[in-house]
């Protein structure tokens, strides 16, 4: 892992937001045969990074010494309602009050350029979110069905995440009968 010496990981600006774009949908289901069952549910634009990062969700690059992103990761506050609390099966739901505290942060995308997955990119992210966001309740979501991600389940858990409850829905997006996983890591 020399490669990881010389990583920074800094705010992205909205001069990132095509380098992103690109991650992203290069992770998104279906869209190369390398990656046909893409863990990314689905694409996005350039425009819909620069208005998430002119509104409450922040973005972050991990950079190489040539300055070329090789990931990103967003998290963002949420504002998070009751209903949105009620819809959650609870495995473990001491979390609740956590989750809706002002050190609650919620992961919501994580990725890495297709030729870099594996490489320690993504736990660079994570260590250095561990270190900008200290005493922090982070949270993320993974689709176990009917789509199971099971790379990112298996990451999380060395990550130190734990599974607390589940969301089901009969149908998001375009997915039947599905089901996310709700993982949870004190910092």
């Amino acid at each position: 892992m020399a490669q990881l010496k010389n990583l920074v990981f800094r705010q992205a600006t909205t001069q990132d937001s095509k380098v992103i774009c690109e991650i992203h949908n290069s992770n998104a289901r279906g869209e190369t045969a390398a990656n046909q069952h893409g863990f990314l549910l689905e694409k996005t634009t350039e425009e819909e990074v620069v208005q998430n990062l002119n509104e409450n969700i922040q973005y972050f690059v991990a950079v190489n010494s040539s300055n070329e992103i090789l990931g990103f990761v967003t998290v963002a506050k949420p504002k998070i309602s009751n209903i949105f609390l009620n819809q959650v099966i609870w495995q473990d739901d001491t979390y609740k009050p956590k989750i809706l505290s002002e050190h609650h942060l919620y992961i919501q995308k994580v990725a890495t350029k297709v030729d870099y997955m594996g490489k320690g990119i993504a736990q660079f992210m994570y260590k250095s979110l561990y270190e900008k966001f200290p005493n922090s309740v982070i949270t993320a979501f993974i689709v176990s069905k009917p789509i199971f991600n099971e790379r990112s389940f298996r990451f999380h858990q060395q990550q130190g995440f734990q599974q607390i409850g589940t969301i089901q829905k009969e149908l998001f997006l375009d997915l039947r009968n599905y089901e996310s996983v709700l993982m949870v890591k004190e910092t």
